[in-house]
């Protein structure tokens, strides 16, 4: 996976800073995630952990390889890491030690508050890098320990990385830098959009645009634009190519230039997503992700009321 532009210093932030940050970046991605929560007489919980968050989403959502579905509660915890003074490896086998019940030590899947909310997920967000070994061996020692949660997930540096390069803001705010503006940063935008025929006006062309804004101070060069989804409980990046369409004519070639403050944009029928759920594919839009030729990625995600129309269209 590429590395963003930035180095960005999240050993520095500390776990409350950390924990801020984390709940900005969930709350951009999943409608409903709030940090902490309130007791039914109105007051705050006095058995809450100020580094949990929950979301309740309201419909089918992704979260990393897994779907979601309405009702069902997740949890997440947050553990900040100062690694720099230990080491990765060393931090990772004291992530697995809280998670693991020592004799009369219970460890963090039997805290009170989570055995009482009884979550259908569980997610571990960290600063700390996470490989796929690590990952499997984390999971199943969770599942191990509490198999009456469904879905463990751990979100890493990496995930974290890629999140902030895609929020400037947040980016700036949380991370200043003496080197100013990033020379190498792209905002990714989805729209729903219709492209008018002269020749046939009351038949207007259903598509998605996906425009690309460079930020930087630096030209770019765009690699890649692909949607990513989950298939069964993988995900998968998708390629979708209007091969002999009107449209191929009007999309930017791979490796156009965007020149600073300037924007591409790429118009995808919308006919094109629709036929890989017609032809059986158990297919779930996730986020479209663009990579420059630099290797650098950048992702926004897919909002529910475009998944919707791809897939039922504006009448339907």
């Amino acid at each position: 996976m590429a590395k963003p532009a930035f180095i960005y210093a999240f050993d520095n932030l500390g776990p409350d800073r950390f924990t801020e940050l984390c709940g900005l970046l969930l709350a951009s991605r999943h409608k409903g995630f709030l940090l902490g929560g309130v007791g039914a007489d109105g007051g705050i919980d006095a058995e809450l952990d100020e580094n949990l968050g929950f979301w309740l989403p309201e419909s089918d959502s992704p979260l990393l390889n897994k779907i979601i579905q309405p009702g069902q509660l997740v949890v997440f915890q947050f553990k900040h890491k100062v690694t720099a003074r230990v080491g990765q490896a060393t931090t990772r086998q004291q992530l697995l030690n809280l998670y693991k019940c020592k004799g009369k030590k219970k460890c963090e899947l039997h805290k009170n508050l989570i055995v009482r909310k009884k979550p259908s997920a569980y997610v571990l967000v960290t600063n700390t890098e996470i490989n796929s070994e690590f990952r499997n061996i984390f999971i199943q020692q969770l599942r191990k320990e509490n198999p009456d949660i469904t879905h463990y997930q751990l979100i890493g540096l990496d995930e974290l990385e890629n999140w902030i390069t895609n929020e400037p803001e947040l980016r700036h705010l949380y991370f200043p830098t003496i080197f100013g503006l990033s020379r190498f940063s792209l905002q990714v935008q989805i729209k729903m959009a219709f492209i008018v025929d002269y020749y046939s006006p009351g038949n207007p062309a259903e598509i998605i645009s996906v425009a690309i804004l460079n930020e930087g101070t630096a030209n770019s060069y765009i690699g890649s634009v692909t949607f990513k989804g989950i298939v069964g409980d993988e995900f998968r990046m998708l390629h979708f190519l209007p091969h002999n369409h009107s449209l191929t004519a009007l999309n930017p070639q791979s490796g156009s230039l965007i020149e600073p403050g300037r924007k591409l944009e790429y118009r995808y029928p919308r006919q094109l997503l629709r036929d890989a759920k017609d032809r059986g594919k158990d297919i779930f839009l996730v986020e479209v992700v663009v990579e420059d030729e630099l290797g650098n990625q950048y992702t926004v995600p897919i909002q529910d009321n475009i998944r919707n129309w791809i897939l039922l269209g504006p009448q339907e």
